[in-house]
């Protein structure tokens, strides 16, 4: 008897998953523990293992977007369970010529029975045409420097999938430099590049827009110090061979919001429901910029690195340059990226020098810390004028869970560590 497979839960957030590729065709054999798909929630993309052994009949096809427990597949006991499911779906032998591209099953369009999948090979892209694909087959585009125009994609609708780059690259396809659009009228726009808002840039904006319609912003700035602080890292620095990494600023400025919780601990909290959550152990959201398809499109992931309060700053630098490293790659896992208690979104090194800004909340964190690029200055210290390296520091909050005086007692305290270094290494 067909056994029903489900899009799997695997973390409380997620509530949808997007099968971005079945790494199975209609009807084949597939053995417990074989990778079965890739799925794509709103934070991360992963492969799923086939929990059964036994003939797999796809229902979802590649691109779709489902709930949680909806429906995506059977596993069957028999290839002839398989070809039951497709005839009773589409009233339709699967061997009838008219239907053998797809058969219907409980809605959608599914590929070809049994093992062998029938390719309808889709146009090349024209110029400007919008280019769908799974975000595995962009990664090895980039990766390979191959034009995603050149490949014909054979997933639905014309998807570009990772067969297809694979086997674009097998037949040696060079990247073709993008061309720019003949003018046209005297003063027409002419378009370097459309990005469709869909994956992860279409998950970005509706993040974006919930978290600042849903709760009361205020984002407050100062300027720390962090001369003595910098002088303090030099001495990491210099035994950066010994210790296996090159302690980084933002492993201070991490240390120093941990500094600033210690004293202020409803600045690492969520909600949840009608309650504010005030946590114990400090779970650092990081906001990493991941790159595109293209040298305009990057997306932005905001990862986890967990216990922090644990930490001392050459740990937490080990350990944020392994995460960073395991976002970009494609390599996150769902604990990677689920749980943050407060985020660090930091511009120091991207942003004009002494630009504050004013970041947008990672729900349903309480608070965000946004350090920008340093400056040198002159400013009054030890009751002399002298040069300074002085760091804008943003920090927004919302309102309705932490209020005006424990977040200034809050940014005092951090902005006290980042003066004091030694108050962070004690």
């Amino acid at each position: 008897m067909a056994k029903p497979y489900v899009m799997p839960k695997l973390a409380m957030a997620m509530n949808e998953g997007t099968v971005n590729e079945w790494f199975v065709n209609h009807g084949d054999k597939v053995e417990a523990g074989q990778p079965l798909a890739s799925v794509e929630t709103e934070k991360v993309a992963y492969d799923v293992e086939s929990p059964e052994s036994g003939y797999f009949c796809i229902v979802l096809p590649e691109g779709e977007t489902v709930a949680c427990e909806e429906l995506i597949g059977y596993f069957c006991d028999t290839p002839e369970e398989v070809a039951e499911l497709i005839t009773a779906a589409s009233g339709t032998s699967p061997t009838d010529s008219s239907v053998s591209v797809g058969w219907e099953l409980t809605g959608v369009v599914t590929p070809a029975a049994e093992t062998t999948k029938v390719i309808v090979p889709a146009p090349a892209h024209a110029e400007g045409s919008r280019i769908i694909a799974s975000p595995l087959a962009r990664k090895m585009a980039k990766d390979a420097n191959l034009d995603l125009r050149v490949v014909t994609g054979t997933g639905t609708g014309g998807r570009i999938v990772k067969r297809d780059v694979s086997g674009a690259l097998e037949r040696g396809l060079q990247h073709a430099p993008a061309q720019m659009s003949a003018m046209g009228q005297v003063g027409a726009s002419r378009e370097l590049a459309r990005i469709p808002m869909t994956g992860m840039r279409k998950t970005i904006a509706k993040r974006m827009m919930q978290s600042l319609q849903t709760t009361a912003q205020l984002s407050s700035g100062w300027e720390s110090d962090i001369t003595d602080m910098l002088a303090a890292r030099s001495k990491f620095v210099a035994k950066a061979e010994q210790l296996g990494t090159r302690v980084s600023v933002n492993a201070f400025i991490i240390k120093a919001i941990a500094y600033g919780i210690k004293q202020v601990p409803i600045a690492n909290s969520c909600q949840h429901g009608n309650d504010v959550v005030i946590y114990d152990n400090i779970n650092m959201g990081i906001a990493i910029s991941v790159p595109g398809a293209t040298e305009y499109d990057s997306g932005l992931m905001v990862a986890v690195l967990h216990n922090v309060e644990r930490m001392g700053v050459v740990e937490i630098d080990r350990e944020m340059k392994s995460l960073i490293n395991r976002v970009r790659n494609g390599e996150a896992t769902v604990d990677d990226m689920s749980g943050s208690t407060i985020t660090l979104s930091s511009t120091a090194g991207i942003a004009p020098p002494g630009m504050t800004t004013t970041p947008v909340l990672n729900l349903p964190n309480a608070a965000l810390v946004g350090p920008s690029t340093p400056v040198d200055k002159p400013v009054v210290h030890n009751g002399e004028i002298m040069i300074r390296t002085m760091m804008p520091v943003s920090f927004t909050f919302d309102h309705r869970l932490l209020h005006g005086e424990p977040a200034a007692r809050f940014m005092n305290a951090m902005h006290e560590a980042l003066e004091n270094p030694e108050l962070m290494l004690a």
